[in-house]
């Protein structure tokens, strides 16, 4: 039996399509956590299907169980719903947990016969009053095109769509090596563009960043959270200044 154990009744018929959500956790908030605070959390207030975090993903319900997860009766009865976990801490574990909840996605409307779509792969903010998921709508900036990447990516994961490669692309090397890191998780995120590295201001100037770069690519910028207790980002600033 589910943990959750079909509070919410039964949905009578396959899944119609895939909610969205992220938790508003910490690094903290790992599928370790989720289990044993389902447990005792009042689940009137809410749940989800899946929980996808840094330490793996969580099953809480049944996907033939509907799930009070979006406020909105529709959703809750007829969609999945997926908790893309950790969204307060460290974006590079948080973008994990985003293509890993991607995969599962993938993987559900293939079993369901889902077509991703802009009617089928939802956002929770589409139906309440939140700004939920709101680091994927940060990242990836605003709801359309947070959907659309969603939709992207899920196709290519049910192999619907190729992507790209930059060699395809006839980019060069140095134009493929960029990274976003922070260091010790303080400060500003730093961007090496393949030949420097720069200091940026705003989170605004990681998602035009990010954005260009994938629709270049097919691919997300990598982001590193690195310690100062090892300090490989003064091995790259060595490595790029010789």
């Amino acid at each position: 039996m589910s943990i959750c154990g079909g509070i919410a009744g039964r949905r009578g018929q396959n899944p119609v399509g895939i909610f969205f959500h992220n938790d508003a956790g910490s690094k903290k908030a790992t599928k370790k956590y989720y289990e044993s605070w389902l447990k005792t959390h009042n689940l009137k207030n809410g749940f989800a299907h899946y929980y996808v975090c840094s330490d793996g993903t969580l099953q809480a319900e049944d996907d033939t169980n509907k799930a009070w997860h979006c406020g909105q009766s529709d959703g809750n009865a007829n969609y999945l719903s997926i908790e893309i976990c950790q969204s307060m801490g460290d974006i590079a574990t948080f973008q994990k947990n985003e293509e890993t909840a991607l995969q599962l996605a993938a993987q559900k409307c293939k079993q369901y016969g889902i077509t991703p779509s802009m009617d089928t792969i939802r956002l929770h903010q589409e139906v309440s009053a939140t700004d939920c998921p709101h680091r994927s709508v940060e990242i990836h900036g605003g709801r359309t095109a947070t959907k659309q990447y969603f939709i992207d990516r899920i196709k290519a994961y049910m192999g619907e769509t190729t992507v790209t490669t930059a060699i395809e692309n006839n980019m060069e090397d140095d134009d493929n090596m960029k990274c976003f890191y922070t260091v010790d998780g303080k400060g500003p995120v730093m961007y090496f563009d393949g030949y420097a590295v720069h200091p940026l201001a705003h989170q605004d100037e990681m998602t035009v960043l990010n954005n260009i770069y994938r629709d270049c690519t097919g691919k997300n910028i990598p982001c590193y959270s690195w310690s100062s207790k090892a300090p490989w980002y003064v091995r790259l600033k060595n490595a790029i200044s010789r």
